[in-house]
């Protein structure tokens, strides 16, 4: 444990070196995001509307990319979306690839993605985390929405180890907090 006066030092530090900047952009970009795609739109979605990979500024590419100083998952493959527009690396193709949880052709996939999708908002706004935990959308995908959509009841952190590590950094019921190196 860190004694006081090296805590206080720490805080400190960051207070003073801490780029307020950063954070601006990150609610900045959040914002373009859901003027583009506010709730009581998403009922509308269209597959084009929805799908990375097309080259436009589509629901995935936001939430993926476009959002990215909001919050990183960037790394795993397109497939965590469900559906999207692309080439794998045995068939270089240009075209909607699913995944086959999601269903076996273009059109099953995209309506079993956007009721999953729909249902994860709904789910989010109740806070109601047994369906949220139970969407089968990607988890780091679900994260990053409800992050986005409700940036008061949900942290923009989405992936398990990300959490984890703050979790261990923070002592429940302790009012000194170790700082994370």
């Amino acid at each position: 444990m860190l004694s006081k006066a090296v805590l206080n030092a720490k805080l400190r530090d960051f207070n003073r070196n801490f780029d307020s900047s950063r954070e601006e952009r990150a609610t900045q970009i959040r914002g373009e995001f859901l003027r583009k795609f506010p709730l009581n739109r998403l009922k509308k979605l269209t597959i084009d509307d929805y799908v990375i990979g097309k080259g436009t500024p589509t629901f995935c590419a936001y939430v993926e990319a476009k959002t990215k100083p909001w919050a990183n998952i960037q790394g795993a493959t397109s497939s965590k979306f469900g559906i999207y527009f692309g080439r794998t690396s045995s068939d270089p193709r240009k075209k909607y690839r699913s995944t086959t949880k999601f269903g076996h052709n273009k059109a099953e996939t995209f309506r079993t993605v956007k009721s999953a999708l729909l249902k994860l908002v709904e789910a989010g706004q109740k806070k109601d985390f047994a369906k949220i935990d139970a969407n089968p959308l990607s988890q780091m995908f679900k994260a990053k929405i409800l992050s986005l959509y409700f940036p008061k009841a949900y942290l923009n952190v989405c992936s398990a180890e990300n959490i984890e590590y703050n979790v261990d950094c923070i002592r429940v019921g302790n009012s000194r907090l170790p700082i994370c190196e």
